[in-house]
C-alpha cells in the first residue's frame, strides 16, 4: 500500500493533506493574477463579448472556474453579478438548461422570450456573466451535416442577442483561433468581441507561484506551507514543460512521488532532469519556441494516455448511481445533501454512492467547513455529460 505510506509520509514532513498537483482544476486556485486574470476581470465593467484562447492545457477553463468561484463566493461581485457557468460544448438546449435554474415562469422557445424574462429577473441591477467553455466546439467542422451548422448558426445569433442586452456578459474559451473562426461564420458577433486575450506559457515567477499556491491549497491549517523543490528545480520543471501548467502539474507529482520512493528530502533540477530523460546542456538554453513545442510534445502524449484511460464498466454502475454521477458531471462541490436533494434519494444513500465514487476513481473529496463536498475529475465530466 505505497499510496497510503506515501501519504502518511507527506503529512508528517510537509503537513499537505493530500498530493497537491493531481491534474483536477481547483477553483480556488490561480496563478497569475496580475498578468492573466486581472485585465478580463476588467471586462465586467465594460466588456459585451470576450474571447479567450490557448493550447491544451493552457489553462482556459482554469479562468472560467476561477472567476465562477470568485463571482459566487466573493461578496463585492456576488451583489452585483450572477455567474453561469458552461463546461460542455454550447447548443441552445445546453443554454436554455443553463438558464432553467432561474425558474422562468413561461416556456421559452425564442431568443426574444428569454430576453424578456432575463430583464424581468435582473430589474436593472445586476448581471448575468456567461461562462462559455469549449467554444471551438461552436465552429463548424468537416464532419457537421448541414442540421447541425444551422443549430450552430442559431446559437450564434442567440449569443449575439444575449451580448447586445443590458443584462448579460459572455466569456468564451477555446483553442487558438476560435475566435477568427466564429467571426467568419457570424460577421456580427466580432463587432462585439471587447477583448481578445491569448493565454501564453507561465514564466518561472508564474510556475512558482502555481506550484506554492497547490502547496498551500493542500496544506493542512495548523502547518506552515512547505515546499520539497528548490528554486533550480522550478526553472527546469518551467523550461521542460514549456511553462504549460497541466504538464507542470504532472511534472511536480511526477517528482514528488520519485522523492519519496527513493526517500529524499527534496528535489533539485538534476533530478527533474533525470525524470525527463533530458541533459542540461540541451534544456537549460532551448528558444522560445523549441520549448513550447516541447511542451506541446509532452502534453498531446498525456492527453492521448488519458483518453485511452477514459473508459468505464457500465454494468458495475446501478441506474442511482448513473442519476449521480449525471448531476455531478455539471457541479464544481457538491455535498451528500445536495445530491440528495438533486437526484430524490436519502442523505445517507448519497454518502454511500459518493464515497463509492471516489474509491472508483470517478471523484475525489476535499473539506467544506464541517463537512466534504466532492467533485468529478474533469477526464469524466464530457462523458457522463453525454450520458
Amino acid at each position: 500500500m505505497a499510496e497510503i505510506d506515501y501519504l502518511e509520509r507527506i503529512q508528517k514532513k510537509y503537513g499537505w493533506e493530500a498530493f497537491p498537483f493531481s491534474l483536477d482544476l481547483i477553483p480556488e486556485i490561480f496563478a497569475g493574477k496580475e498578468r492573466i486574470l486581472n485585465p478580463i476581470m476588467q471586462q465586467l465593467a465594460f466588456g459585451s463579448v470576450v474571447y479567450i484562447e490557448g493550447g491544451y492545457g493552457s489553462g482556459k477553463s482554469q479562468i472560467l472556474k476561477h472567476m465562477n468561484y470568485k463571482l459566487t463566493k466573493d461578496p463585492a461581485y456576488a451583489s452585483r453579478y450572477i455567474p453561469v457557468y458552461i463546461p460542455e460544448p454550447l447548443t441552445q438546449e445546453v443554454l436554455l438548461s443553463a438558464f432553467s435554474r432561474f425558474g422562468f415562469k413561461r416556456q421559452i422557445e425564442r431568443i426574444g422570450d428569454l430576453l424578456e424574462e432575463l430583464d424581468g429577473f435582473l430589474g436593472g441591477r445586476k448581471y448575468i456573466i456567461l461562462l462559455i467553455d469549449e467554444a471551438q466546439e461552436l465552429a463548424v467542422q468537416e464532419k457537421d451535416t448541414q442540421d447541425i451548422i444551422a443549430e450552430k448558426s442559431t446559437t450564434l445569433q442567440w449569443i449575439r442577442a444575449l451580448a447586445d442586452s443590458r443584462g448579460c456578459k459572455i466569456f468564451l474559451t477555446g483553442l487558438i483561433n476560435f475566435g477568427k473562426r466564429l467571426n467568419e461564420m457570424f460577421r456580427p458577433l466580432e463587432d462585439r468581441v471587447t477583448l481578445k486575450f491569448t493565454l501564453e506559457p507561465m514564466d518561472v515567477k508564474t510556475t512558482k507561484e502555481l506550484v506554492m499556491e497547490r502547496i498551500k491549497y493542500f496544506t493542512l491549517p495548523s502547518q506552515k506551507p512547505l515546499s520539497p523543490f528548490s528554486d533550480d528545480a522550478i526553472e527546469v520543471i518551467n523550461v521542460v514543460t514549456g511553462g504549460y501548467p497541466r504538464p507542470i502539474l504532472r511534472l511536480c507529482q511526477d517528482a514528488v512521488i520519485d522523492m519519496l520512493a527513493n526517500n529524499r528530502e527534496s528535489i533539485d533540477g538534476d533530478r527533474i532532469l533525470r525524470l525527463t530523460g533530458k541533459t542540461r546542456e540541451v534544456i537549460m538554453s532551448p528558444s522560445m519556441e523549441s520549448a513550447i513545442r516541447e511542451g506541446k510534445k509532452d502534453l498531446e502524449r498525456e492527453m492521448k494516455a488519458i483518453k485511452d484511460q477514459l473508459s468505464y464498466d457500465a454494468s458495475a454502475l446501478n441506474t442511482t448511481e448513473l442519476q449521480v454521477l449525471r448531476f455531478m458531471a455539471t457541479r464544481e462541490d457538491v455535498t451528500p445533501q445536495d445530491v440528495a436533494e438533486g437526484c430524490g434519494i436519502t442523505q445517507g444513500t448519497a454518502g454511500n454512492i459518493l464515497r463509492k465514487m471516489k474509491e472508483m476513481g470517478f471523484v475525489f473529496r476535499k473539506p467544506q467547513g464541517r463537512t466534504h463536498s466532492y467533485t468529478m475529475y474533469s477526464i469524466y465530466r464530457r462523458e457522463f455529460t453525454r450520458a
